[in-house]
């Protein structure tokens, strides 16, 4: 399992997960990149998620959720509803290989502005008392406020193992709202935000008694007006370590990011290296060109 929150004020959207993925029987791996990052024309969105935390082979779900989309140049609440399906189909075996104490389960959740309102959503799928079937919801929440846009998102959301020690104190959750307030005002800085959702991710790593939440963890963050950012943590400290070559999924209008930069940054290192030595040398657009074309650019829903 993990730790997962996310935090929306009027001007930002933030979302935290822990970086442990759990095995049975083995040391567990402290590098997951529980999220996904997702801007579509209408809005921009931070998913985070609890449960499967990569398959027998490897596949993390924020990668594979990314492919899902990859090429689908949709609306924000239409990509949500494509990743929804395509968990409800794909997750079902792999969650079967799972050794748990508890229900098998995996639970997406999605703070996100749409055309400039903040939004909360959830995308939960959990094998049913009965073990004959899984169950499955994709829902956005409101309160009972409204605005002339319509009803208010809740603020806060928690996710995770460790959302069972947060839920025994709501107290943080006060707090954490003062301090996005605070950002959105002008007062404090992103970074302090961030380094305020570390430290309780650090809180609950050392209080869980799951051994479920890491120390580790990464903050992300996206502005109404556009923008944002993420940064990584070990235990409440900042980790520069592991910042330099780290890939978050990310899909923007169905390209992924991160296809992108793996095919142009070799040409890029190229011109650096060039530089170092003293020589001189030209981006070769061409090849460049050459190498995006040869990527793929449709939806891939297989998950191994």
């Amino acid at each position: 399992m993990t730790l997962v929150v996310a935090v929306s004020g009027p001007k930002s959207i933030w979302l935290l997960t822990d970086r442990r993925i759990s095995y049975q029987g083995r040391k567990a791996n402290e590098d997951g990149r529980k999220l996904l990052f997702l801007d579509t024309n209408d809005g921009v969105a931070l998913l985070g998620y609890a449960g499967l935390g990569s398959t027998a082979l490897g596949t993390e779900p924020g990668d594979w959720m990314g492919r899902v989309l990859r090429g689908r140049k949709l609306p924000l609440e239409t990509s949500l509803e494509v990743i929804a399906e395509a968990v409800r189909h794909h997750l079902p075996q792999h969650l079967e290989s799972l050794r748990s104490a508890g229900t098998p389960s995996h639970n997406v959740i999605v703070t996100a502005f749409l055309r400039g309102e903040p939004r909360l959503y959830s995308i939960d799928l959990a094998r049913a008392p009965s073990r004959a079937k899984y169950l499955f919801r994709f829902t956005r929440f409101v309160t009972g406020k409204q605005t002339k846009f319509g009803h208010i998102a809740p603020r806060v959301a928690v996710g995770g193992s460790g959302a069972v020690h947060l839920m025994s104190d709501r107290r943080w959750a006060r707090e954490l709202l003062t301090i996005v307030k605070a950002h959105d005002v002008g007062r404090i800085s992103a970074q302090t935000v961030a380094a305020h959702l570390a430290r309780l991710n650090y809180r609950v790593h050392l209080n869980s008694t799951s051994n479920s939440v890491g120390p580790r963890c990464i903050v992300a963050w996206r502005l109404q007006q556009g923008g944002g950012g993420y940064q990584l943590f070990s235990g409440p400290n900042r980790d520069t370590s592991s910042t330099w070559g780290l890939r978050l999924p990310t899909i923007a209008n169905g390209m992924d990011i991160n296809d992108i930069v793996a095919v142009t940054m070799p040409h890029i290192t190229e011109i650096w290296d060039a530089a170092r030595r003293g020589e001189s040398k030209e981006l070769d657009k061409e090849a460049i060109n050459a190498d995006l074309a040869r990527l793929p650019d449709g939806p891939d829903e297989c998950i191994v």
